[in-house]
């Protein structure tokens, strides 16, 4: 390849964009890499809280072992050290009750991957016995059945899964691996994830926690490293249309340039748009491409919503050494304990304004499927304080603490946070090839094989640059 070929531009700094920039330096491309906003990170984003003078995520991430190029992506940019691990999944229940779902320890150890939850199946309070069974026997299933493009609420209604065992853990299992209701939810999707984490042993079920705020790790961080390596980043650069000319068979298109909404042009050998699909659709317009977008399926996404209500009690909630746990039968789903940030800065022009007393009892609890679940007011409103009430009463019950109480709340939304993993839309996702003759697409939209998640993102950006060889 000459020179010129040698040249990648990379549009978009999410986790996508950041992975197919990692990766092509390392295959020898010269690489610029450009992001619309003044962060990295995409929606792995933090914002400050004034009142509180800290910064908080909009959502909680976590990720498990089984993110394979997430770990090895974390490792070539030196963020190991910025998470937590934890063996196991505690869950609550307005019922009060409790228990830890986890992989079999020694000396069960010895048991095949596939029923190493089994142990920890059989003790969950909120079954009967026969349908404690009956959970393990499905998850089997799912592990080795052929399954038909239908809903994950139509395979649980043929396999006549009693409504408790579907609150008490289907329900929580789709929201938190889906983001999604059973009624919209692919129960290929689910299965994905069954396979991959819940019944492939311990190392693919560790939890990954941050033990800072997102901005720290995906922009502080991975802006650092990147440039360390030789990455030229360029941020405030919002994709306006591309320049391209038709190949020789039209099937695909050859990128000549990109321009950006500031009026400069950029050009390279390769590009790959590692972008949303709802930000790839107005630049495929623009570009007087719009028979490209209905090509890559854009029409056919509908983007899903997850909010997390941010809460400052007057009490603990979790024991010492808990961070998590996923809640069920009511709207909040994950629970969450922020660590204290010592290293973000702080944007106050006043740095005396820093708290000299991180507030201790700071709580996120996730609500996936917000579209589904939500009013459009409490989305909408940062600090929902009827969402807010209905999340703190909803820890009331589950744990037992009457006089918990909320010194301070606020909501965050990210509203395009993940494509809803439909029957019709979850396995017939554009491919990252063939849109350009020069060029590739990436991004957890994209045929990963996978929902969408940040080992989707992740594995969209290196699939991105292996195929441009």
């Amino acid at each position: 390849m000459d020179q010129t070929q040698k040249i990648l531009n990379i549009v978009g700094g999410g986790l996508a964009g950041v992975a197919a920039a990692q990766a092509a330096r390392n295959n020898g491309y010269q690489v610029n890499l450009f992001e619309r906003s003044g962060v990295l990170g995409g929606r792995m984003a933090s914002l400050f809280e004034p009142k509180q003078k800290q910064w908080i995520d909009i959502g909680q991430h976590i990720f498990l072992g089984c993110c394979t190029e997430i770990l090895t992506l974390h490792k070539r940019l030196a963020l190991d050290h910025f998470f937590d691990t934890y063996d196991t999944l505690p869950f609550a229940t307005q019922k009060q009750q409790q228990w830890t779902l986890q992989t079999a320890k020694k000396p069960l150890f010895c048991l095949p991957k596939k029923i190493q939850l089994l142990p920890s199946l059989l003790t969950m309070p909120a079954l009967t016995l026969r349908e404690r069974l009956k959970t393990g026997i499905l998850l089997n299933k799912l592990n080795v059945a052929q399954l038909p493009d239908i809903s994950a609420a139509q395979w649980l209604l043929q396999h006549h899964v009693p409504q408790n065992a579907q609150e008490a853990f289907w329900k929580p299992l789709i929201f938190s691996a889906l983001s999604e209701l059973p009624e919209y939810a692919a129960i290929k999707a689910l299965q994905t994830i069954v396979r991959k984490a819940f019944l492939a042993g311990q190392d693919a079920m560790t939890v990954y926690l941050p033990k800072v705020p997102l901005r720290t790790i995906y922009h502080d961080a991975v802006s650092r490293q990147l440039a360390q390596q030789g990455v030229e980043l360029h941020f405030y650069k919002r994709l306006r249309r591309l320049h391209w000319t038709p190949s020789d068979n039209n099937a695909e298109i050859t990128i000549t340039a990109l321009e950006f909404s500031d009026g400069t042009m950029q050009q390279s050998g390769r590009y790959i748009l590692a972008m949303p699909a709802f930000q790839i659709w107005p630049v495929l317009e623009a570009s007087g491409l719009p028979c490209r977008a209905e090509h890559l399926g854009l029409g056919r996404l509908e983007p899903g919503a997850i909010s997390t209500v941010h809460l400052w009690l007057n009490r603990p909630v979790l024991k010492t050494g808990i961070r998590h746990c996923i809640l069920s039968g009511g709207i909040g789903q994950f629970l969450c304990k922020p660590l204290a940030d010592t290293t973000a800065e702080n944007p106050a022009d006043d740095a005396a304004d820093t708290p000299q007393h991180y507030n201790k009892h700071y709580y996120t609890v996730v609500i996936s499927a917000a579209h589904r679940l939500l009013s459009d007011s409490e989305i909408a409103v940062s600090g929902s304080a009827d969402l807010a009430s209905r999340v703190l009463e909803q820890l009331r019950t589950s744990f037992g603490i009457p006089d918990l109480r909320m010194e301070h709340c606020r909501t965050t939304t990210c509203f395009e946070a993940v494509f809803s993993p439909k029957p019709d839309v979850y396995g017939q996702r554009s491919e990252a090839m063939g849109l350009f003759s020069n060029g590739a697409i990436a991004g957890d939209w994209t045929q990963t094989g996978l929902p969408s998640t940040m080992e989707g993102a992740v594995r969209s950006g290196l699939k991105a640059v292996e195929g441009l060889g």
